[in-house]
């Protein structure tokens, strides 16, 4: 079942729905100086939307570059295990736990006996 409900209202009466604070003064306050001239608020502002749009940046980056190193070591580790002959060992003896598996000596332990 779909229900479509359409209402027509003003962004004013939407954020008075919503429960948001009203800002306007707050940017009438900012244009106003704006308007005046006030440079040293126009460049503490710039000053602080370029370093958090930097921080973001920054955070971005390392989110990504963990996320391809994470990436990196899952295929490498992946390779490594459908390569090694005793994974595979392991699984036919999971798969058929009737059967022992075979021993194997190493080389140090043949040249003993």
């Amino acid at each position: 079942m779909k229900i479509h409900v359409e209402v027509e209202i003003s962004p004013e009466e939407m954020r008075r729905l919503v429960g948001l604070p009203d800002a306007q003064p707050l940017w009438d306050a900012v244009y106003k100086r704006i308007g005046e001239g006030d440079s040293e608020m126009i460049q503490q502002m710039a000053k602080t939307a370029f370093t958090e749009g930097m921080k973001t940046i920054d955070l971005s980056a390392r989110v990504l570059k963990s996320l391809s190193g994470l990436a990196s070591n899952r295929k490498g580790s992946d390779k490594t295990e459908t390569k090694t002959p005793e994974a595979t060992d392991d699984k036919t003896s999971k798969s058929t736990p009737n059967k022992a598996a075979p021993l194997r000596r190493s080389a140090s332990s043949k040249s003993k006996t």
